[in-house]
């Protein structure tokens, strides 16, 4: 069993909460892992660099000059990868680099990262922080309070909420998502997780159960 530090809505310590990491699974598949955040920040990739070949580069067929009789080196087109702006040779063109993760690798590796998140103590629970309108000031004081201020941070919900987004977008260096679009890339690459007292309660579960397919 792990132990939470939960804060109250101004960032103070408030109570301890035990977590069973064990929902996660027994250790970090860190094969996996890799694998999955690879993947991810190749379909990040756009894919549009692009180079001329031969057929794009304007100028003639023609030789510079005749193959023998000159005393110079033999040549060809004047497009030719060698010559000054000439074709680029083997250059990169646009193309897709999307890598299709499947869903059971998307899930382990998303529980790998959460268990190590919670291994390392870099998870806390804030409890009663709400908001009936946008409120960015309510948020940094809540951070600042509970020394989670430094440092990016990932902020997870139970479900959807446009005022806690809205309060929250402005936050330098943090993510917000409710549990079902959570991923691996974004829990390994923040510092720490704060989560919402009713999504370390639905994170009891495991994850997966409502968790949003992902392109």
């Amino acid at each position: 069993m792990i132990e939470v530090q939960v804060y109250d809505a101004d960032g103070k310590a408030k109570e301890k909460l035990s977590f069973d990491e064990s929902v996660f699974g027994d250790k970090v598949k860190s094969r996996t892992l890799r694998e999955v955040i690879l993947a991810y920040e190749a379909n990040r990739r756009q894919g549009t660099n692009n180079t001329l070949n031969l057929s794009d580069v304007a100028g003639s067929n023609k030789k510079p000059w005749r193959q023998k009789g000159t005393g110079r080196a033999r040549t060809g087109q004047k497009r030719a990868p060698h010559r000054h702006k000439g074709s680029v040779a083997h250059g990169p063109h646009p193309r897709s680099y999307r890598v299709r993760i499947p869903a059971k690798m998307k899930k382990l590796a998303l529980e790998s990262a959460l268990l190590a998140k919670f291994q390392a103590g870099a998870v806390s629970v804030v409890d009663g922080l709400s908001f009936d309108k946008p409120k960015t000031a309510k948020l940094t004081k809540m951070l600042r309070g509970a020394g989670l201020d430094n440092g990016s941070l990932l902020l997870g919900l139970d479900k959807e909420d446009r005022n806690f987004y809205l309060s929250a977008r402005n936050v330098p260096r943090s993510l917000i998502r409710p549990l079902g679009q959570f991923n691996a890339l974004e829990v390994s690459r923040t510092r720490r997780v704060l989560l919402t007292r009713e999504a370390f309660d639905a994170l009891k579960n495991g994850v997966g159960a409502g968790e949003k397919k992902e392109g």
